[in-house]
């Protein structure tokens, strides 16, 4: 005999006759897509009104590409500008800031001696053009990141004004590293290609689709003026309805999930937009945040450190509701005759385990984007209670509760939400287990 199994898993776009609880979840579903292509229409901002800096411009410079072709190590003493300088001595006081090495303002370091071994490196470098350029590097720049002849190099240009002539210094910024990145991206699409299939193909597509509502929708939106807690809570939605219908298909599982995931985004941007302003953060603790403030006036700091919460736990939140809606089908489909009590006490056993884990990965997804913070935290000691407190830490450790608050709560809705869409004995034809057809 010959047995053939039909394959236990669901279609990604199961057709199945339509019944009244398919029609009005259908239609509480369009209603969710209108109202979020509306949201996200109102929201979208003109061009004109999203403030932009001239591309390849770093403050007074602009960035150019070259090719390294000859580095000698010197000593780590360079001439200065003249004391009437005045605007050469601004444009350096400028790259300074950026921290940008800069020939004329490098290794300044008051009440510090000055090295005296060759330490230092002096690059010469031609342009795409065939213009030879030259430029130094001090020696914190030529341990951590030295040059070698034939190495591409981006270089900063700054125009000075010396004796009534313009001159031009260059000064290191970083390595080209495009072509690399792109390769290793490619790498990735081809693992998850090959392990995920056709599931892997979608979810890709998805990530694309989020990647793309980011740049082009919820970055200009909130450089635009509009509200970040607005627009991070109307962007989340219009990812999460990409993924998950994308990944997973249209189904009553997919839209429990849908339904658990609203749940936690706006529970998430409520609950941080209080908890932020009644603990008083300003959402500026960093140089990128100051500089954030200084770039675009009237930018709402602290609603961005709300968004920030928001947007970053999608991922988990995705995970979660997806997770326990599947969980709560997959045990109708062994037993359709369980009350919805009993599958309600079995699936949010699992779900604990799950939101056990999932806090873990949100910890220490912080804990990681800040150990150089912490690092350095370390190195320099404090009182624990003043540290923990601090602006700088302290809206880390908020962005954790908060958002891993946002993670729990949305466990039990979904896990309702799905028990609700389903119905004992029925709706399960494409998770029951496998049947056996005998042939001779």
């Amino acid at each position: 005999m010959h047995y053939h199994h039909r394959e236990d898993r669901p279609s990604i776009f199961p057709l199945r006759k339509p019944t009244r609880r398919s029609a009005t979840l259908a239609g509480i579903v369009l209603m969710i897509f209108i109202a979020t292509i509306v949201a996200t229409v109102a929201l979208w901002p003109a061009k004109e009104d999203v403030p932009r800096q001239e591309s390849g411009s770093v403050a007074s410079g602009e960035v150019v590409d070259a090719r390294v072709t000859h580095v000698e190590a010197v000593a780590c003493v360079q001439p200065q500008l003249q004391a009437g300088d005045q605007t050469g001595g601004q444009a350096a006081d400028q790259a300074s800031q950026d921290g940008q090495a800069n020939p004329q303002s490098s290794n300044q370091q008051p009440n510090a001696e000055a090295p005296t071994a060759t330490d230092c490196l002096s690059v010469r470098a031609h342009l795409p053009v065939g213009k030879p350029v030259a430029f130094f590097m001090d020696a914190e720049r030529a341990k951590s990141r030295p040059v070698a002849v034939g190495d591409a190099v981006r270089l900063i240009a700054h125009d000075y004004v010396v004796d009534g002539e313009t001159v031009t210094n260059y000064s290191f910024y970083d390595y080209p590293r495009g072509g690399k990145m792109l390769a290793v991206a490619i790498l990735f699409v081809l693992v998850v290609v090959l392990v995920g299939r056709v599931r892997g193909g979608l979810a890709l597509i998805g990530v694309g689709a989020a990647v793309a509502l980011l740049v082009m929708f919820i970055l200009p939106a909130i450089l635009a003026g509009h509200s970040p807690v607005l627009v991070a809570i109307v962007g989340s939605l219009d990812i999460m309805i990409i993924v998950l219908y994308l990944a997973h298909g249209f189904s009553h599982r997919t839209t429990a999930a849908l339904f658990g995931s609203i749940f936690g985004i706006v529970f998430t941007a409520v609950a941080g937009a209080m908890v932020t302003r009644w603990l008083r953060f300003t959402g500026i603790s960093t140089t990128e945040e100051s500089s954030l403030s200084i770039s675009v006036p009237g930018i709402q700091m602290n609603d961005i450190l709300t968004a920030t919460i928001v947007i970053a736990g999608l991922g988990v939140l995705n995970d979660i509701t997806v997770s326990q809606a599947s969980v709560v089908w997959e045990m109708r489909a062994l037993n359709p005759h369980l009350s919805r009590r009993r599958i309600y006490a079995s699936a949010m056993r699992v779900g604990r385990d799950h939101i056990a884990s999932s806090i873990y990965t949100l910890v220490f997804a912080y804990a990681g984007s800040m150990l150089v913070v912490l690092l350095l935290i370390y190195a320099f000691p404090k009182d624990l209670i003043e540290l923990v407190t601090s602006e700088q830490l302290g809206q880390e450790v908020i962005r954790t509760l908060v958002g891993a608050t946002g993670l729990v709560l949305s466990m039990p809705v979904t896990t309702l939400c799905a028990i609700w869409f389903t119905k004992p004995g029925a709706d399960h034809a494409s998770t029951a287990p496998p049947r056996a057809h005998a042939q001779p």
